[in-house]
């Protein structure tokens, strides 16, 4: 059977069944594990929040210096901050060109890890003191 048309996909890739920035496969897994992480980690932090809602602000402090509740909130907000910053960088790796793509890529970035950062800063300074 002979081809019609050539195919864009260099040997290597055809083999391999990668595009040509071999990215996108691993992204797109990444993307999944950690919205299929957040399903459990959503419902035990609504979980934790509606036990939080009639305490005051020390029973607060006190219920979220146990370390599972301490545990369950830095893992909802890092892997939260971690899914935002994988589907953003997508889209901008999309849709933006030259210089925006850049500048862009660069903010997404640091935007996550300044929120990372300052989620788990305050969990942290929550439970420890």
């Amino acid at each position: 059977m002979a081809k019609l048309g050539k195919s864009l996909r260099t040997p290597l890739g055809r083999v391999r069944y990668l595009g040509s920035a071999r990215l996108g496969t691993d992204e797109h897994w990444l993307q999944r594990a950690t919205a299929v992480a957040l399903i459990p980690l959503t419902i035990a932090f609504v979980w934790l929040t509606l036990t939080l809602l009639h305490k005051d602000y020390n029973g607060v402090r006190a219920e979220l210096s146990q370390p599972l509740a301490a545990i369950v909130l830095l893992l909802f907000v890092l892997v939260g901050v971690y899914h935002m910053y994988i589907g953003m960088r997508s889209i901008i790796l999309d849709y933006a060109q030259g210089r925006a793509r850049e500048l862009a890529l660069a903010a997404n970035a640091f935007f996550a890890a300044a929120l990372g950062l300052a989620c788990a800063y305050a969990a942290l300074r929550i439970g420890f003191v």
